[in-house]
């Protein structure tokens, strides 16, 4: 035992491990409860990242100023070839990272992140400071790491700088104390993401996300441990064991602490004694080792590495999460962006790429989960490697070490290029042919019960053909006669998910625009009669609406209708409560034509479904697309089931459109860009003020108490977390010690 106590006390790596390991058991222990452990995690990520800046700053200046310009010239030429090709094998890969993912169905609920315009990139931004300050404050690290490389060179010219020289090499150490400090705490810190992420992520999304673990980890431990040491023993004197030897401490400390920066000081002394093996002069000085380690190692830290690079594989993950394609198409904006990008901070990076690309920027949380919790330790050891890879392969270059073996080099990287399918091959046939997955997103929307009228009132009549019309009287305004028979009579249409009969049992009729319905009816201590729009539930008809509340079959259509000019002539309105943003409904693998106004343009004949005949948005639509045909289609349901469909797609509303590509999973929405939005609201009876007031007051309070938003994130975003049970937990679900 005490042996056990005395290793846990030297060893932080042990104490590491010990701290991921309570973490992910206190967070199965106490499930969402363990929450409040995310404080003490971004606490400990904060001190961790509070020195790297100010590293990177004064470690590179002192490096470049010691130099001169023959050995500056020298250090970057070499180098930067090395970081061209490690940058080319990595993003090779990132490519065929979609190779590894199963034949698995998936779709989501819609997200608002995808009515969110991409952002250019602004490459001259990127990398030139118009102000280095501004720079420092935004981590903006391509500029940064410029504005370091210019003030070094320039320092070399500058008479007198020993005394600065020191000043920054004492600064650095002093830095390095810092991190050193922090590092001690590493434990604690690791213990708290861990407890946080165990316990609030999903276990059914974790099957997913296992596909994209599984793969990144396998992916960098052959790159780190079978590629790069390969190929420095290909190109070098220097062997493959020899290597692995020489950094595997290193290595294991940047795994186990997830931070490369701590363990610099010491792969530039291990890289330093592994190259003087090489010198077989007498003193030990004939090679240039020093001054390539000391600029090499810490600009690697501020280039884009293997491991940081190898993130952009969870852009197109995250679009096969969300069940959407990622076309060949989109790889060179894709790759080029992420380069790019990645000199800077990961999650800033990772939000511009998925908002570029049209992903939702939802997936960022997963994204930063996987990456404190698992990913981002294989990321660092594949960093970590990249490092000493750069450091080796350079230095041995710039002192003429490096051989050129053609026959050698193309069967390494034949062997490897193998590893690397077969790892991606395997992946793929165990997911989709051992695990297998059950498609269920489709249940999710239709279990799916009122959220805020849990128990219904008696006086709540739900008819599913068409009762007879209302009796009006013409001497009494509507809103009167409501009063007097103490119920309020309500029009819906079927459609997801404003309004739609869940697969309860019996099935209920439930949906935005229902419960929206049930809560008008309470508010005003009224009845409630829910009636169909008509007995076959589809196509619309603007007249028909019309009549339906003119003639009084029903009071209010609570079926969300798009205001035009020309129906405030036939019908009044409430006043808009949201907007909806135009959609087509297309085939997933056609996602990306759909993605600009453009493209659509730019096609020759193309047949759109169309559910509601409505002049004004009919002529917008011919207008934005003047070669495309509109075609009235009875159904959703049409569309979807019939082989000889008469259209190409279906004009929708992007928030009703993404309901449907839940229970139809091979299609998606595209949405134009830029984004087409129009108001909603609810349609009254022509004429009757005092009820379009009460409604349009109604409308005002729910939204200023946060109704319409609660529901419209729950219903239309899929935000059901509220209804959902606590995720399991050892002391809910095991023990029933709390309910």
């Amino acid at each position: 035992m005490s042996s056990i106590i005395k290793t846990l006390k030297n060893s932080l790596s042990t104490q590491i491990l010990v701290g991921l390991i309570l973490g992910i058991t206190v967070g199965l222990f106490f499930g969402e409860m363990a929450s409040v452990f995310a404080f003490l995690g971004d606490i400990f990520l904060r001190l961790f990242q509070m020195p790297v800046i100010p590293y990177i700053i004064v470690s590179l200046i002192g490096s470049l100023g010691r130099l001169n310009y023959q050995d500056a010239k020298s250090i970057f030429i070499k180098g930067g070839i090395v970081i061209l090709v490690f940058w080319s094998i990595t993003l090779f890969i990132v490519a065929l990272f979609p190779l590894g993912f199963p034949n698995w169905q998936s779709s989501a609920f819609f997200s608002t992140s995808l009515l969110e315009e991409s952002k250019s990139l602004n490459l001259l931004e990127l990398f030139i400071p118009l102000n280095p300050f501004n720079s420092m404050a935004n981590t903006i690290i391509p500029s940064l790491v410029l504005f370091c490389i210019a003030t070094g060179l320039a320092l070399i010219t500058v008479d007198h700088k020993q005394e600065l020289l020191k000043g920054l090499d004492s600064l650095t150490d002093a830095l390095l104390k810092i991190t050193q400090f922090v590092a001690k705490l590493t434990p604690l810190g690791v213990f708290a993401i861990a407890a946080n992420a165990a316990g609030t992520l999903p276990l059914e999304a974790f099957q997913r996300l296992q596909v994209y673990i599984i793969i990144q980890a396998a992916i960098a431990l052959i790159l780190s441990f079978w590629v790069l040491p390969g190929l420095i023993a290909v190109l070098t004197p220097l062997k493959y064991k020899d290597i692995i030897t020489a950094y595997r401490i290193p290595l294991v400390t940047a795994f186990a602490t997830a931070n490369l920066l701590i363990v610099l000081p010491l792969i530039i002394n291990r890289s330093r004694e592994l190259l003087l093996t090489l010198d077989n002069s007498a003193d030990k000085n004939s090679l240039n080792i020093d001054a390539p380690l000391e600029v090499l190692v810490p600009v690697s830290f501020t280039f884009p590495s293997m491991g940081k690079l190898l993130s952009l594989a969870f852009v197109p993950f995250a679009a096969w999460y969300g069940g959407n394609s990622f076309p060949i198409s989109q790889y060179p904006t894709f790759i080029l962006a992420g380069l790019a990008s990645f000199f800077g901070d990961g999650i800033t990076a990772m939000r511009f790429l998925l908002n570029l690309l049209g992903i939702p920027t939802d997936m960022l949380q997963i994204y930063i989960t996987l990456d404190q919790v698992s990913v981002g330790r294989f990321g660092t050891l594949l960093a970590g490697m990249n490092t000493i890879g750069l450091a080796l392969l350079a230095t041995c270059a710039i002192n003429g070490l490096i051989t050129i073996r053609r026959r050698k080099i193309i069967r390494f990287g034949l062997f490897s290029l193998i590893a690397v399918i077969v790892t991606l091959g395997s992946v793929h046939s165990f997911f989709t042919y051992g695990v297998g997955s059950k498609y269920t997103q489709d249940q999710k929307l239709t279990q799916l019960r009122l959220l805020r009228v849990q128990t219904p009132s008696e006086a709540v009549k739900v008819f599913t053909t068409p009762p007879p019309a209302l009796t009006l009287n013409p001497d009494q305004n509507r809103l009167a006669q409501i009063r007097e028979r103490k119920y309020i009579r309500v029009c819906y249409e079927l459609n997801y998910p404003s309004s739609y009969f869940n697969s309860q049992d019996p099935p209920e009729l439930v949906g935005f625009n229902i419960e929206m319905s049930h809560i008008l009816a309470q508010d005003l201590g009224l009845g409630l009669e829910l009636v169909p729009l008509n007995k076959d539930f589809n196509n619309r008809n603007i007249s028909q609406i019309a009549d339906s509340l003119n003639q009084g079959y029903c009071d209010i259509n609570m079926s969300t209708l798009t205001l035009t000019p020309q129906l405030t002539e036939i019908i009044d309105f409430s006043i808009p409560f949201n907007n909806y943003t135009l959609a087509f409904l297309v085939q997933d693998r056609l996602r990306e034509q759909f993605s600009q106004w453009s493209n659509l343009q730019s096609l020759p004949s193309l047949k759109i479904g169309i559910t509601i005949s409505i002049p004004y948005y009919k002529a917008k639509l011919k207008g934005l697309l003047p070669n495309a045909e509109l075609i009235e289609v009875d159904s959703y349901e049409e569309f979807f089931n019939s082989e000889n469909s008469p259209v190409d797609i279906m004009v929708t509303s992007a928030e009703s459109g993404a309901a449907w590509t839940l229970l139809y999973p091979d299609y998606t929405i595209g949405i134009p860009k830029p984004i087409l939005a129009v108001p909603v609201a609810y349609s009254l009876p022509y004429g009757e003020r005092s009820l379009v007031n009460l409604v349009n007051a109604w409308l005002q309070l729910k939204e200023q108490d946060g109704t319409i938003q609660s529901l419209y994130n729950y219903w239309i975003q899929g935000q059901t977390s509220a209804v959902e049970p606590p995720r399991w937990s050892i002391i809910r679900d095991v023990l029933g010690w709390v309910k």
